[in-house]
């Protein structure tokens, strides 16, 4: 495969992985493998590929548009069991293919891998980064906005913010989770899904190129 003008790399790392005893490692390997299988049902040329025990890094090459969709989606699967993770969403060009993703290089890769350092030093959930540095300014505020809501975000807000990003009805979410409609209108507002929503669009129409 040659260069690729435009792709979406989301670098993750689990939060405190090192304090998790055998036992929750097994089950946060799983609900990650789960999730895996679950995206590439939907989206063909979604690819992941973990390392180093507590890492992945995912590559979307042609549903693009699906990337910041598909980080918080990831968010909220592993929240709503009591696993964090800090996300990484990289916008750009894909200039070298490796063997696998971890080897390839471009500045999708370059601005995802940077930014998942800033975010340890700061202590923050996720960041959306592009190689433009127009966008990435706007983003930048984006990333800020999103950082409020999850570190704010309840494992039972979490649990219906994933079903709603899988764009599931608020009667479909209510029958999974066995509460009332309105119970899951309150937690979808709480998680601040409107604001989320207005983001994911906005994340949407610049990614659609």
């Amino acid at each position: 495969m040659g260069k690729i003008a435009n792709a979406v790399i989301i670098t993750g790392d689990i939060i405190a992985s090192s304090k998790l005893t055998a036992i929750k490692r097994k089950k946060l390997q799983n609900k990650v493998a789960v999730f895996i299988k679950k995206i590439t049902t939907n989206l063909p040329d979604f690819k992941a590929e973990q390392f180093r025990g507590d890492s992945l890094q995912c590559v979307l090459t042609k549903n693009k548009t699906a990337g910041l969709r598909t980080a918080l989606s990831l968010y909220c699967f592993l929240a709503a069991d009591d696993f964090k993770i800090r996300q990484s969403v990289g916008f750009g060009d894909i200039s070298f293919n490796g063997n696998n993703i971890v080897t390839s290089d471009g500045t999708a890769f370059r601005v995802s891998g940077e930014n998942i350092d800033e975010l340890k030093k700061r202590n923050e959930l996720i960041s959306i980064a592009f190689a433009d540095l127009t966008l990435n300014e706007e983003w930048k505020v984006h990333s800020a906005s999103l950082n409020y809501l999850l570190e704010r975000l309840s494992n039972a807000q979490a649990e219906a913010l994933y079903l709603q990003l899988q764009n599931a009805k608020q009667e479909e979410i209510a029958k999974t989770l066995h509460i009332s409609q309105p119970s899951v209108h309150q937690r979808l507002q709480a998680a601040g899904w409107v604001v989320i929503n207005r983001l994911i669009q906005r994340f949407e129409s610049v990614t659609a190129v």
